[in-house]
């Protein structure tokens, strides 16, 4: 876990200047902690309706703070279609779909997604694998 102080503005970008790291009155510090989580997974659901496997699930205790950057590779055959869902039920199921990817067979796509709950992985062809890089950040409170 890493402990960050993220400067929220800039006023001056002169090297040679003294620099105010908060030039606005709106503008406050702020510290958040990150968490990177890098894992290999395994498809071996194809179908759709949430018919998919969970890669991924954040603290419920985080809730609508969760920011989330990262990556995810294919390493299979096939397509994966990837989902990013918010309100899943504790059984996994439902929910809303507030993003969602199509990584061709030996890709790699990037993404910043907040307010979500669970990732969910599917693919035409399974099994199918491929490998998820996850940097979560919330604030300190």
């Amino acid at each position: 876990m890493l402990r960050l102080k993220k400067i929220m503005c800039m006023k001056n970008h002169d090297h040679h200047e003294n620099i105010n790291p908060c030039c606005f009155s709106c503008c406050e510090e702020k510290e958040f902690i990150t968490d990177k989580l890098c894992c290999d997974f395994t498809v071996t659901l194809t179908g759709p309706d949430g018919n998919a496997n969970t890669i991924f699930t954040g603290d419920p205790l985080i809730g609508c703070n969760l920011v989330a950057s990262g990556s995810i590779k294919n390493c299979g055959s096939d397509i994966l279609g990837v989902e990013f869902v918010r309100g899943v039920a504790a059984n996994g199921t439902g929910g809303t779909v507030v993003r969602t990817l199509i990584i061709l067979a030996g890709g790699c796509a990037t993404f910043t997604v907040s307010r979500f709950d669970v990732i969910r992985v599917a693919s035409p062809t399974v099994p199918s694998t491929g490998e998820l890089c996850i940097v979560q950040r919330f604030p300190v409170s």
